[in-house]
């Protein structure tokens, strides 16, 4: 696939303040070169234990999820590529509308890909192209849309693990390629939106009690820098990776408003996994070290709390069953998102007791 680097990509400016003005021991020098040599050997032992992380089109293959979620989509969608949500605001019946209601346009691609559906694919990237049509030319925002920082950020991860996974698995989808290529740009201004100081500073606010989001963002930054090349994006994606890995507590815990929640608790992974994909050994084994044990505890802390039969116990969630969906409906458990983390989690860690997780919460739902 053809890259869109949008614009020159700065060069690093970042520099290592001086030295002190002042003569250091001979004791302080063989601390200071003992742990350097330190962590080069750290450095070292990361790249050679690093594998290649698997392609977004390898995670989503697993027969498991082919058979629990793929097999299963089911998107109302309108003539024109507008989703229920969106065709319910077009007509004034909702006084609110957000781009991320076009997201489900991704469980259609991904279900299309893998079952060599062309008719899915086809209408999953109508549902993203409905969405660029309320872009701005100006700024790559979406002026018309609520919450617009976060929303923009889950319409964007949606549709980079959409492009993926078409351009991963050709030529089967050749055809798709010219929409794909089409949306390149949009989808790096969006992304470059993001970044804009005000944008960024009013959304990084109010994100803040929500460790989820830092790897939606860390995904789509990831993600969008792995398809344009724009170092600019990898480089912001980092941040949000390292923040992300900050605030998750000892014990597994992803913090989501000053306590738990079961259920969010597993986007961390899921998206953790989403963004891994965009990593290479030789540029990111450290970091690809952290996120594997991100994933490792997150998923830890869930097994912690499942029910016998599988399910997820929500007792103590901050968010499920207390807040509403953008549709009204009061927030469950999102069992296809938990089973993905596990099945990720277990095809990124080689670990199967993971797929096990999945395949017996998968069964408690009747898939």
């Amino acid at each position: 696939m053809a890259t869109f680097p949008i614009g020159e990509t700065p060069t690093n400016s970042l520099h290592a303040p001086p030295f002190p003005r002042r003569t250091l021991s001979v004791r302080a020098v063989r601390i200071w070169m003992f742990c350097v040599a330190l962590s080069a050997t750290a450095t070292a032992q990361h790249v050679e234990a690093c594998k290649t992380p698997p392609t977004m089109l390898q995670l989503i293959e697993s027969p498991l999820v082919t058979s629990a979620i793929h097999k299963r989509v089911h998107v109302s969608v309108e003539p024109d590529g507008a989703s229920a949500l969106s065709q319910e605001w077009v007509e004034g019946k909702r006084k609110v509308w957000f781009i991320e209601n076009q997201r489900e346009g991704a469980d259609l691609i991904e279900a299309g890909v893998v079952l060599k559906d062309h008719a899915m694919v086809a209408q999953g990237l109508q549902m993203f192209e409905w969405g660029f049509k309320h872009q701005s030319k100006d700024t790559g925002g979406f002026p018309e849309s609520s919450d617009p920082f976060h929303s923009v950020s889950i319409f964007l991860v949606d549709l980079e693990r959409s492009m993926l996974v078409i351009e991963e698995s050709q030529p089967e989808f050749k055809d798709m390629e010219p929409r794909v290529q089409a949306m390149l740009p949009q989808m790096a201004a969006a992304a470059h939106w993001l970044l804009h100081p005000e944008v960024l500073e009013t959304g990084r606010a109010s994100d803040d009690p929500y460790t989820h989001r830092r790897w939606i963002l860390a995904a789509v930054l990831g993600d969008a820098g792995q398809l344009t090349g724009d170092k600019t994006l990898t480089e912001a994606a980092v941040m949000f990776a390292k923040d992300g890995l900050a605030l998750q507590h000892e014990d597994g815990t992803n913090p989501e408003r000053g306590g738990f929640d079961v259920s969010y608790q597993m986007v961390d992974a899921v998206q953790g996994a989403r963004y891994y994909t965009s990593l290479n050994c030789k540029h990111d084994a450290a970091l690809m070290a952290e996120v594997r044990q991100q994933l490792i505890k997150t998923c830890q802390w869930e097994m912690k709390h499942l029910l016998p039969d599988g399910s997820v116990d929500p007792t103590g969630s901050t968010r499920i069953l207390k807040e509403k969906l953008r549709s009204g409906e009061l927030k469950q458990a999102n069992y296809k998102e938990i089973v993905q983390a596990f099945t990720y989690t277990s095809i990124i860690t080689h670990d199967p007791q993971y797929l096990q997780v999945a395949t017996k919460m998968a069964a408690s739902q009747g898939w």
